[in-house]
């Protein structure tokens, strides 16, 4: 056999080989664009069947009775059909069944109003201009180890410090989750006055604030050094005009841990540390205070209040010229 006859045979050879080689990729690569089709499908599949699952779920908790609708999702039927109804007028539910969080503060949120001249509340009508109650809170999180340290609280927790504002009818005015634990409540609310759509004060008015913050404009605190905490009284009357400011102050600006006491008490998320990432539980602590403002407002009978209230201490029911510093003040 000549040269030329031996070249040929090997040049058909490699053909049928190469042939060979495209076909078999040709078939794996249709192989694994049906398997991946096929996965799709399953996941689309187990997606519809988990939200048609949650859907029926959610039809056999708002069918069945009020008590258990508030038992499962803190408020009542009517309350939860006026919350569906505000989403989906305004817009907020997107294609996907997502909300908006920064869509929802705006309207959420409560308008503060000043306590006014004649006001009969036995607890605000010593506070002219006031407008509610400044407090900060420690909610436990999760965070990264390498970020422990800044999130660990005096008692050792691992915790944000959220600074948050309520009005006379314990809902919230104001919040500002997200900071660390080590931080001091004044550094927090002097970011919160500087920052771009934080805390406003009008000038003339102020908020009832504890004894850790600075006593000056805008930022009401009880004298130091002083009785001041309710549990001290112990039925005794005060003896000086120091005392008597503190005891008011006290029972006004207790509505600021009443509003803590139903938030943490309503929402089981903000009582122990959940494992979303920091920014997404940050987000999770806005949401609830937005949902307990709208309970207070369209729910008529809450029954986590008189929980809350057993010992009979019920609550009643512009950019510019605004204070953006926090300093002390001699007046």
């Amino acid at each position: 056999m000549d040269a030329r006859k031996i070249w040929l045979i090997l040049l058909v050879e490699l053909w049928h080989l190469e042939t060979l080689c495209a076909c078999t990729m040709l078939v794996q690569i249709l192989f694994n664009l049906r398997q991946r089709r096929a996965q799709t499908h399953a996941l689309n599949n187990y997606s519809f069947d988990r939200r048609e699952t949650g859907l029926s779920y959610l039809d056999s908790i708002i069918g069945n009775s009020d008590t258990e609708c508030v038992h499962e999702l803190r408020m009542d039927r009517r309350s939860f059909g006026l919350l569906c109804e505000l989403l989906r007028m305004d817009g907020r539910i997107k294609n996907d069944g997502l909300v908006s969080v920064e869509e929802q503060v705006c309207s959420l949120l409560r308008v503060p109003v000043p306590v006014l001249a004649n006001c009969t509340d036995h607890r605000w009508k010593c506070f002219k201009n006031c407008l509610g109650a400044l407090d900060g809170t420690y909610i436990r999180v999760c965070v990264p180890a390498i970020d422990k340290p800044r999130y660990r609280t005096r008692k050792g927790e691992i915790a944000t410090n959220v600074l948050a504002v309520c009005s006379r009818d314990s809902q919230f005015i104001f919040v500002l989750p997200g900071w660390e634990g080590s931080a001091s409540d004044s550094r927090v609310l002097h970011d919160a006055v500087t920052r771009h759509n934080g805390l406003r004060v009008p000038t003339g008015y102020y908020y009832l604030v504890d004894g850790g913050y600075t006593n000056g404009e805008g930022f009401l605190a009880p004298y130091r050094g002083i009785r001041y905490h309710l549990s001290e009284w112990n039925g005794n009357l005060p003896r000086d005009h120091a005392e008597y400011f503190n005891m008011k102050h006290s029972k006004a600006r207790n509505v600021i841990e009443r509003c803590f006491g139903m938030l943490k008490g309503r929402w089981g998320i903000l009582r122990s540390p959940s494992f979303y990432p920091t920014k997404t539980q940050c987000r999770i602590i806005t949401v609830c205070c937005l949902l307990h403002n709208f309970i207070r407002r369209d729910m008529y009978v809450d029954p986590l209040e008189y929980a809350v209230f057993e010992n009979g201490d019920a609550p009643n029911g512009e950019e510019d010229n605004m204070i953006d510093t926090v300093e002390a003040s001699n007046q």
